[in-house]
């Protein structure tokens, strides 16, 4: 990406000679208008600077053949340099530990030269952002300053806003000042504010590429020199130095004036001929529409424009370049983190929006896009390409919206990539530690990645939060694909059947049981050697919700509902286990209709010890990591085991009338049949009691009746009872049974008293019997007796 966001182009003298002041930090703007499941955040390493030096503005990975670190800008820290006040710094910083340590760039103080026999001062490092941009390549470091100021010699002598950057080769053995704007193209019309190093890239060959977005009326402008090229054109003495085959954009005409060119940059392959092209972002183009260009690699010529869609949304803000998709061509991404869209409400939201455009051949790009989900989050403000963070063959991209979340702490989002570009939706979200008070954290405004710190086969990332002083790095831990199979054979319980012995105690009785296998196979790339797992398997859990919690089945060694174990895998291997299930006994349990679910569920053993590089696997987001197989409990239903009852009832009662203030005793007789093919499962008389009713009991003084057992229950303001009928009721059952009532709470503005009886089953198919309505006419009675 290469950019110094937050930072804006200064300006001193306008075209027509008004004076005009410095611009502050478009994040002073930004604070205004704001406050990929694999990286782990419980082992995230926080490395902390002096405070208010805006340590993690910038971050970068440090690797080289002997050593791995983190490298972090802190444009306003104070350093040894005599007599200059923020010049700003960079720290390395041990991975392992949070112990930086400043690197010395540069250890002079300003420097004076003598004009007209009087010793000025010509540079000015006090606030000159030192760090604010940081950028590595094998060996190389590349740290610019955007703020640096140095005296030009006119009749009235003023300062040139010129930037300038520090390049360290040899492992920190050797350090150079690249200035390129600091020439004598004085001034707003040529390079005196181009702030060069605002941004700044290394090729993948390591050729530098700065942005210096201020040059000539803040049209901006990118140069590009090899490392070997600045080395050898510096001299310590001479202030104005020529850089042998460097390479610029030249000016252009008025009307590109406060475009910004320059502002991020970043190198890709976009035009076909293998040689690496420049994207550059151009935020305030074309009548701040925005525009992103992309240059060509050997002479900055201009091979294609991209133009946003809003005006104000700042398309270009950041800029990134990676093969998303695996089909071997870079693809680009662009940040608007000022982009706008009209709200449920009506309103206009400060969103964000990233622009994803793969490459399809060369200078052929297609377009997608995400779009931030919370309001003034900045979403797009930085863009990392992660490389393959969960390794299945597509690059994956950080995108930062360092005031978004909770208090406005920052928020990283993690997209992965898939062979037609992100995935629209974060596989991961890294938030910020620390809240916002009187200045926003920024977790987020700063991101790098596609570097393997730890060694492990997977990439890592850094998060700058400037406005806490911290910078937070995030380990990839290794992921496992695992997949488990679960077998049930045979898959129906027959009660009739006993093959298993249950020993409890010293008694040993025969159970109906079936066997139950499963397996588990893992696999992953750069695994520990061994993996453990913990696997659980439940039988019947879906009792565990319904008001009948007897589970229907038990392991068969331990008499439990659950199997709880630990495995230990190779990486590949598969492995299997069996054991056996039994069916409790028919009086135990009602429910013979419903399957019995038998459930896996496995994970990582969090017990498990870290692998050699401190963390832990973890799985794959996409893993199954439940499945589910059923069996069912042998029915008197036929080959096909499904029952399908005929319910019939007939009721009958002792009389026809009722009386007004009599206790109307009465008997209800009925008969229940099924006349189906197979036997109705929990076959239940439901009775609905009228309001002047009460229920007295069973009838018990008729020995051709069944002796039902009953529960009189009530719900809201209906009662009713609840008789068993059988469980099974089975085909051909016919039966006689009776119940008793009261009816004395009669009004005489009801002519009728109804009681409504129904036979019901759990059966899926002819559950139920017809509503059957007995009916009871009210009436007044004389009871006159006469006395004289």
């Amino acid at each position: 990406m290469g950019t110094v966001p937050g930072l804006s182009p200064p300006r001193s003298w306008g075209k027509s000679g008004h004076s005009a002041v410095l611009l502050l930090p478009v994040v002073a703007i930004l604070l205004q208008l704001c406050a990929a499941f694999n990286l782990d955040t419980e082992k995230r390493v926080v490395f902390t600077g002096p405070p208010g030096s805006y340590f993690g503005y910038s971050v970068e990975f440090l690797s080289n053949s002997s050593s791995f670190s983190v490298l972090i800008g802190a444009p306003k820290a104070n350093t040894s340099q005599p007599d200059i006040t923020e010049g700003g710094g960079v720290f390395s910083c041990p991975w392992r530990h949070d112990n930086c340590s400043m690197i010395h760039f540069d250890k002079q103080g300003d420097r004076y030269f003598y004009i007209n026999n009087v010793n000025t001062q010509v540079e000015f490092k006090s606030h000159q952002w030192f760090g604010a941009t940081l950028r590595s390549h094998g060996n190389s470091i590349l740290a610019c300053a955007p703020r640096y100021y140095w005296r030009t010699e006119h009749d009235e002598p003023f300062a040139d806003v010129t930037g300038t950057c520090y390049l360290s080769v040899d492992s920190l053995k050797t350090f150079v000042e690249y200035a390129p704007c600091r020439t004598e193209r004085h001034g707003p019309v040529g390079q005196g504010f181009c702030q060069g190093g605002f941004s700044a890239d290394f090729t993948k060959d390591g050729r530098v590429v700065l942005g210096g977005p201020g040059s000539f009326y803040w049209q901006g402008q990118l140069i590009s020199a090899t490392t070997e090229e600045i080395v050898k054109a510096y001299y310590p003495s001479y202030f104005l130095l020529s850089v042998a085959g460097q390479i610029q954009t030249r000016q252009a005409q008025g009307n590109y004036d406060d475009s910004y060119l320059g502002y991020s940059v970043a190198g890709g392959e976009f035009s076909g001929d293998d040689e690496e092209d420049f994207i550059t972002g151009v935020p305030k183009g074309l009548m701040l529409y925005g525009v992103v260009s992309i240059l060509n690699g050997k002479d900055l010529k201009s091979l294609l424009n991209l133009t946003g869609e809003q005006m104000g949304s700042y398309f270009g803000y950041a800029v990134a370049a990676t093969d998303i998709n695996n089909d071997g061509l870079d693809d680009l991404i662009v940040g608007a983190p000022m982009f706008m869209r009209r709200g449920s409400d009506g309103r206009l939201e400060e969103l964000g929006k990233v622009y994803v455009y793969l490459q399809r051949g060369p200078l052929m790009l297609e377009p997608s896009h995400l779009i931030g989900q919370q309001a003034f989050s900045r979403f797009g403000t930085s863009l990392a390409p992660l490389g393959d963070l969960n390794q299945d063959g597509f690059n994956d991209m950080a995108i930062g919206c360092p005031y978004g979340g909770d208090d406005q702490q920052g928020l990283v989002l993690i997209y992965n990539g898939f062979a037609e570009g992100l995935i629209d939706t974060p596989t991961q979200t890294l938030s910020g530690q620390w809240a916002s008070s009187s200045f926003p954290a920024s977790f987020g405004f700063s991101l790098r990645g596609n570097s393997d710190l730890d060694q492990n086969g997977y990439p890592d990332l850094i998060v700058g939060a400037f406005g806490a002083d911290k910078a937070v790095l995030y380990r990839a831990r290794p992921i496992v694909s695992a997949s488990a199979s679960l077998t049930v054979q045979p898959t129906m319980f027959n009660h009739e059947e006993k093959t298993c012995e249950l020993i409890t105690g010293t008694e040993t009785t025969t159970v109906s049981c079936v066997s139950i296998g499963f397996c588990l196979l893992a696999n992953g790339k750069h695994l520990p050697s061994h993996l453990g797992f913990v696997v659980e398997v439940q039988l019947d859990s879906v009792k565990l919700s319904q008001k009948e919690s007897i589970r229907r089945t038990l392991f068969l060694d331990s008499q439990q509902p659950f199997l709880l174990k630990t495995l230990s895998l190779e990486n590949g291997e598969r492995s299997c286990h069996e054991t056996r299930i039994y069916l409790r006994g028919e009086e135990e349990f009602r429910d013979k209709l419903s399957p019995i679910s038998i459930s896996l569920n496995f994970s990582l053993d969090p017990e498990a010890p870290e692998d050699q590089h401190g963390l832990r696997p973890i799985l794959n987001y996409e893993t199954e990591q439940r499945i589910e197989q059923k069996a069912q409990i042998q029915l008197d239903c036929g080959d096909d085991n499904i029952c399908v009852p005929d319910l019939k009832l007939a009721v009958y009662g002792d009389r026809a009338e009722v009386y007004l203030g009599d206790e109307n005793s009465l008997s209800l007789t009925f008969n229940a049949r099924n006349e189906g093919e197979g036997g109705a499962y929990e076959a239940e008389l439901y009775v609905v009691l009228p309001p002047e009713a009460d229920y007295s009991g069973i009838a018990r003084n008729n020995v051709s009746l069944t002796q039902l057992t009953c529960s009189y229950e009530a719900e809201n303001q209906t009662r009713y009872l609840v008789c068993d009928l059988g469980n099974p009721m089975k085909s051909g059952t016919s039966l006689w049974a009776g119940l008793r009532f009261t009816v004395p709470r009669l009004k005489d503005t009801h002519n009728t008293v109804q009681f409504e009886l129904q036979i019901r089953s759990k059966n899926v198919n002819n559950s139920e019997s017809e509503v059957v309505q007995f009916e009871l006419e009210v009436a007044a009675k004389a009871d006159v007796i006469l006395q004289g």
